[in-house]
């Protein structure tokens, strides 16, 4: 993504059950959007530990002063080759991993372009 001229880091990595049950109550029993459809409990966010005591997902940020690339003035639309949510999930996607961003995100009703993770 720097090479893109979009340089990132990641944000959050491998979660503890009370981070993800944090996670989902956002805009259920605490304020803001829903974030998650993982309660952490009966169904686990790939951030928890597998089987093997790893994280299958990562949250990434761009490095500046807009790290979620949403800093747009109203109507405003970057062009194509200055979107890099676009350019990041095209990336993603094009290693084997799945996007946030992508068709099963939003199918289930999410679209949580910072997200990356490895394949069920």
């Amino acid at each position: 993504m720097a090479a893109l001229g979009f340089p990132m880091r990641v944000t959050e990595g491998l979660r503890t059950i009370a981070r993800q049950q944090t996670l989902y109550a956002q805009g259920r029993t605490s304020p803001g959007k829903i974030v998650t459809n993982c309660d952490g409990v009966s169904k686990k966010s790939r951030h928890q530990a597998a089987s093997d005591g790893l994280g299958h997902a990562v949250d990434c940020a761009f490095i500046g002063i807009d790290p979620f690339g949403e800093k747009l003035e109203p109507g405003e639309k970057l062009p194509a080759d200055r979107q890099p949510w676009a350019a990041y999930g095209a990336a993603v996607q094009a290693v084997g991993l799945v996007w946030g961003g992508g068709p099963s995100f939003l199918k289930a009703g999410l679209n949580d372009r910072p997200h990356a993770e490895l394949p069920s």
